[in-house]
């Protein structure tokens, strides 16, 4: 029985620690500045994009310090941009 309390508490432990980080890195996104948040992208992911498009993600991102630049792509496409 007492397994059973210790198993439960140890994952009420783990679940909000991930809780805690998930949310520590919500608001580190938030705030890094634009120039930070683009140059973590991979080579890969600036290829992706395209120099105009990341010009247009850049702009965007400073009104919208929360944005993710591949979400604001997702974003762009869907609009068919």
């Amino acid at each position: 029985m007492t397994s059973n309390k210790l198993s439960k508490h140890n994952q009420d432990f783990a679940d909000a620690m991930a809780t805690k980080l998930r949310l520590n890195r919500e608001k580190l996104k938030q705030t890094q500045t634009v120039d930070e948040k683009i140059n973590q992208l991979t080579p890969e992911q600036r290829e992706q994009i395209g120099e105009f498009r990341l010009s247009i993600i850049r702009e965007g991102l400073k009104e919208f310090p929360g944005l993710d630049p591949m979400k604001a792509l997702q974003m762009m496409e869907e609009f068919g941009g």
